[in-house]
């Protein structure tokens, strides 16, 4: 994993998914054509080249109440950690 992190947050019924990045996320075919321009390297868009910060935040407004499962992975000190968290969200009252 060459990024800070990434998330998931699933509602239980699986009728919410998002996949989330610390820095924003982007379509993959998009990212892959702004890292390859003027490169002949087909490879060169998978390649993350960016530092790490050493605290990372995924920034997500549930879209509606119910039981969601989170999965976290960061990589600290050079190995990637795996987190599951579940969220009960409660609707607005």
């Amino acid at each position: 994993m060459g990024m800070a992190g990434h998330a998931e947050f699933v509602r239980c019924d699986f009728g919410v998914f998002a996949h989330l990045h610390p820095a924003g996320t982007a379509p993959m075919p998009a990212l892959e054509v702004v890292q390859t321009a003027g490169t002949s390297d087909p490879m060169a868009g998978m390649q993350h080249h960016m530092s790490i910060p050493p605290e990372v935040s995924f920034p997500y407004a549930f879209p509606s109440p119910g039981r969601y499962r989170i999965f976290v992975q960061i990589r600290r000190a050079g190995r990637v950690e795996t987190g599951v968290f579940d969220a009960q969200v409660e609707a607005k009252s």
